[in-house]
């Protein structure tokens, strides 16, 4: 079918707002962003329904990946995992969407729980496991720990724990740090200093790690907590076969942001590492994936001011699953190039919404036009407008109730249940051990303002 444009949208306005014209607006495109806002305001129209893929892949006890920029907090329909082309829901555990405080409260022992996260001005998802990815067991035997679909390549809680670290390049006074960490008991903290750019940690006396099951369809995960935004340039995570000779035999791969953000940030920052060579891995001799004896993790600064308590914690290899959500986009414009947008620009842009929808489009640029251009808007004693204006308001809100009644919105509601005083840990719904919460409990009477 042919999609209306913005011109064809200025002109249904015109009539709409007849003897006046938009050629009198100070800002067409302004008004016609703001009918836009307004409108995704009032009704979520599946016209606009996106499938999109989550960071490739999600990680158990990795909780939060970078958002799409057109998904807002009320608009996400269903999460699913790609290979079974099915959503997540299941009878016990449908998928919430729940608060930032409640979702950090359960995301540990709860399934299928996510958020939106606003942070420093970027905007996240947090999910929490959906029940695919605990209990997978690497099937690897050696004193690493097996951690829920990952495997501990170096816990780091302290710098002669399973071999010994030691600096190299402009990296200096390293020491164990039992105060702040992120995982574990401790992490590993140094100074980076401006003699030069490079400069990190390594260490060639781990015990042996086999990965060979982690590649391609897994990830190296590391901690890094910093304190200066303006330094750091890049990290690159070295994997050893041969800790005898560090110019051969390694996987190497540089990252220049954290896996769910697309800069560092101030505080801790979580690092992703692919292990496919089609993404960025580099392979240098021929290594043995199954004997990775030797961990290296470089800093690339600028070396302008020196890096304080720069600080690791915690390697670990995990499998991925391909998940992706189902929302509704706030872009309701395509440009002639094929680019999807939140503002129109120009008269050929494509408005992707079927008929219902774009007449209420129609009437809200003519309802936000007439503001501006009609001056014979009065009130009664009631509050009731007449003139133009009042009609064009009318007629609008009688098309938003003929939309709602026969337009369904499907998107997640967010869900918070309140203080519940008298039970354990202060909480409603934290199951029999106290621990978690429970799902089935909403459905025998017992859910939140039962």
């Amino acid at each position: 079918m042919a999609f209306p444009t913005v011109n064809d949208l200025i002109t249904a306005a015109n009539r709409k707002i007849s003897p006046q014209s938009t050629s009198n607006a100070r800002d067409i495109y302004g008004s016609i962003s703001e009918a836009s806002r307004n409108l995704l305001g009032k009704i979520k129209p599946k016209d606009l329904s996106r499938r999109t893929i989550i960071e490739n892949a999600l990680y158990d006890q990795v909780n939060r990946f970078e958002c799409p920029n057109d998904m807002d907090q009320q608009n996400v329909m269903q999460w699913f995992r790609l290979d079974q082309r099915r959503n997540t829901d299941t009878f016990y555990f449908p998928m919430i969407q729940t608060t930032n405080r409640r979702f950090d409260q359960y995301r540990v022992n709860d399934q299928n729980l996510f958020t939106i996260e606003y942070q420093s001005g970027r905007k996240f998802v947090k999910v929490s496991d959906m029940g695919y990815l605990a209990g997978q067991n690497t099937g690897v035997s050696n004193a690493a720990t097996n951690n829920g679909g990952g495997l501990v390549i170096h816990n780091m809680n302290a710098i002669d724990n399973n071999g010994l670290w030691y600096t190299f390049g402009n990296a200096e006074d390293i020491v164990t740090d039992n105060l702040t960490y992120l995982s574990g008991n401790g992490s590993v903290r140094v100074n980076l200093n401006t003699s030069t750019n490079t400069g990190g940690i390594i260490n060639t006396t781990l015990e042996p790690i086999d990965l060979s099951q982690f590649f391609i369809r897994g990830k190296v995960f590391t901690w890094l907590d910093i304190e200066d935004l303006n330094q750091l340039q890049t990290v690159t995570l070295d994997l050893f076969s041969n800790p005898m000779d560090l110019t051969t035999d390694y996987y190497s791969m540089t990252v220049n942001s954290p896996h769910d953000c697309p800069q560092f940030q101030e505080g801790p920052n979580l690092l992703g590492f692919l292990l496919d060579s089609n993404n960025g891995m580099t392979t240098v001799g021929t290594p043995n994936p199954a004997n990775i004896a030797a961990v290296r993790l470089t800093c690339v600064t600028n070396a302008t001011t020196p890096m304080r308590n720069v600080r690791f914690d915690n390697i670990i290899a995990k499998f991925g699953v391909v998940f992706g959500i189902q929302y509704i986009s706030k872009y309701l414009y395509e440009d002639t190039d094929g680019i999807w947008k939140e503002n129109a620009s120009n008269l050929s842009d494509i408005i992707h919404v079927e008929f219902e929808v774009y007449q209420l489009l129609v009437e809200e640029l003519a309802v936000v036009l007439g503001q501006e251009v009609f001056t014979d808007t009065v009130m009664n004693r009631k509050g009731l407008i007449f003139g133009k204006i009042g009609q064009l308001e009318q007629s609008l809100s009688a098309k938003y109730v003929q939309y709602n009644k026969f337009h369904k919105a499907e998107f997640i509601d967010e869900q918070q249940e309140f203080y519940n005083f008298g039970v354990p840990f202060g909480y409603n719904n934290r199951g029999t051990d106290g621990q978690h919460y429970d799902h089935a409990d909403d459905f025998n009477g017992n859910g939140p303002g039962m």
